[in-house]
Formats: structure tokens, C-alpha cells, sequence
């Protein structure tokens, strides 16, 4: 029971959880990517239209937009992640066209929405500080100095050493 517990709790699950979440949402970002799309790259053989493009580019969008709250939170950056969190909320409100439904689906809608945008921010916020790849709430630059400040402190002290 306690390697079951260990797992559930454990780094890998968080980021396949999180991988879900986020494979969840770039659904919901390609679709709204290539609903504004402006320029086409689709293309006409015969009777067929041609769009693998299009939506090879739309994935390409939306993989890079939904892994950057996860690349802000790695790196210390909270209000960028905080201000994606709320920009993907946004785009499943406009995904799931909530303005257009009556009121019990229009708030599991919303519902629905916060949960997946929350659920990419909170397991990123969760993984970062399970692998404890930065001090959580550090920038890079706080923690450049930090590495600097203790690189010279070691100096320091094998040079106390040497003059022994």
C-alpha cells in the first residue's frame, strides 16, 4: 500500500496528470487558433481540401501556449503563469461558445472551464516544487546570485585553507 501512496504523490504522476490536463486544453487552443486563423495554408487537390497544414500549425500554437504556464512556474515567473491560467480559462469559454447556452449549461461550462485552466496551473505549481527545480517564488536571477554567493563562499574558504 505504501509504493501505491508513494506513486500517487510521486513527481511522475503529477506530470502525467498534468500532460493530460494539458493535452485537454490544446484541443481547446487548436480550435480556437484556427477559427481566427488569417493566413491559409490549406490547399486544393482535386475535390480534396487540403488543411493538414493548418492544423499541424494551430497544434504548434497551442502546444506553446498551454506548456508556458508550466515553463513560468519552472522558472520562478508566477504572474505570467497566473495571467496564462486566466487567458486558457478564457479560451474554453470561447471553445465551448458559453454565451450561446442556456444557464445550466452555461455554468458547468464555466465550471468546467475554471477546473481545466486551474488543473494546468495548480499541477504545475505542484510539479515545480516537487522536483524543487527552483526555490518556488525565486527568479533566476534571485537564484543566479544566490549560486554566485555560495561559489564564492566556497572559494573563500578553500583559500582560508591553503594559507593554513
Amino acid at each position: 500500500m505504501k509504493k501505491i501512496i508513494d506513486f500517487l504523490k510521486s513527481e511522475t504522476l503529477v506530470f502525467l496528470t498534468l500532460v493530460f490536463v494539458l493535452v485537454a486544453q490544446i484541443i481547446h487552443t487548436m480550435y480556437i487558433f484556427e477559427h481566427i486563423r488569417a493566413a491559409d495554408m490549406s490547399f486544393q487537390i482535386g475535390e480534396w481540401r487540403i488543411t493538414a497544414f493548418n492544423w499541424t500549425h494551430a497544434l504548434i500554437f497551442a502546444v506553446a501556449i498551454e506548456s508556458a504556464i508550466l515553463m513560468f512556474i519552472l522558472n520562478g515567473k508566477r504572474l505570467p503563469s497566473k495571467i496564462y491560467a486566466v487567458a486558457s480559462f478564457a479560451t474554453n469559454i470561447l471553445y465551448y461558445g458559453t454565451w450561446k447556452l442556456p444557464i445550466p449549461e452555461l455554468l458547468a461550462t464555466v465550471i468546467a472551464s475554471s477546473m481545466l485552466a486551474g488543473s494546468i496551473w495548480f499541477f504545475s505549481d505542484l510539479f515545480a516544487e516537487k522536483i524543487e527545480l527552483l526555490p518556488y517564488g525565486q527568479s533566476q536571477e534571485e537564484l543566479k546570485k544566490f549560486l554566485a554567493a555560495q561559489e564564492m563562499e566556497e572559494r573563500n574558504k578553500m583559500t582560508f585553507k591553503k594559507a593554513l
